[in-house]
């Protein structure tokens, strides 16, 4: 994740007040997401980091956006012939091309991320927030 970064080669630097804690912690979450949305976890597992009264909806949103990516692996084999090479490789995993961090105010993290597979992109937004010592997801949105 290029942007996440504190400075230094090739890295650009976070507006002041970003902790590295929280950039930390977007780069987990990030990375979680990307794991659902390739199908290597299940949606389930976005709970753990979610605020409680926030979980039912984030896993929801995370189960949506496995369902998406998956019609969209389908969609680029349908007209492909059986016995095909294109049909036996593997689909282009989702990847993160970008992620921009801002921190609106102390305690709390929002992230823009641009995500790919194949040709087509699109963007997460997410915010956490510091609640009993540890950093948990409040909302979550695919776009």
């Amino acid at each position: 994740m290029g942007s996440v970064g504190s400075g230094g080669h090739g890295q650009r630097a976070l507006p002041p007040g970003a902790s590295g804690d929280a950039r930390l912690a977007v780069r987990r979450f990030v990375r979680l997401c990307v794991e659902v949305l390739n199908g290597f976890r299940p949606a389930g597992h976005l709970r753990r980091f979610s605020l409680p009264s926030e979980a039912a909806e984030v896993v929801e949103t995370g189960l949506q956006g496995a369902r998406w990516v998956g019609r969209l692996r389908s969609a680029q084999l349908d007209g492909v012939p059986a016995g095909s090479t294109k049909r036996t490789r593997r689909p282009t995993p989702v990847a993160v091309l970008r992620v921009r961090l801002c921190e609106p105010r102390q305690g709390a993290i929002e992230a823009a991320v641009v995500l790919a597979s194949g040709e087509r992109t699109w963007a997460m937004a997410l915010r956490l927030e510091l609640h009993q010592e540890a950093w948990v997801v409040t909302i979550l949105r695919l776009i």
